[in-house]
């Protein structure tokens, strides 16, 4: 598998979905289930933590998993902030970046502790 375009893709999922601007018609009787956007940010963080320390270990990057954090945690806070300002319809939230890193981490996790 190629990791890296994986990765990328998931990257442009990522953001697009965090950018663009909330709908009411988005909201649902199964979506209003308490904190169900912070699973969702984590499990979309932990697939983007997965698949470009995936991408990183095929590289000669010297300590991926650094760089998988880094990354991870300004882009998610980086979105977070975008998300505050006048020019996307969405809300700050400190919770969805702890749910952002949160993510981060498990996906790293799961490669180091499963040997994926």
């Amino acid at each position: 598998m190629n990791w890296k375009w994986v990765w990328v893709a998931w990257l442009l999922v990522v953001c697009f979905l965090s950018l663009m601007p909330s709908s009411p018609s988005l909201s649902s009787k199964w979506l209003e289930w308490p904190h169900w956007d912070k699973i969702i940010h984590a499990v979309m963080y932990g697939i983007l933590s997965l698949s470009m320390l995936k991408f990183l270990q095929k590289t000669n990057v010297r300590q991926p998993v650094i760089y998988v954090i880094l990354f991870c945690i300004v882009l998610g806070t980086t979105i977070e902030f975008l998300q505050g300002s006048k020019l996307i319809n969405r809300d700050f939230e400190i919770a969805d970046i702890i749910a952002n890193i949160i993510g981060t981490f498990a996906g790293i996790v799961i490669i180091k502790f499963f040997k994926i």
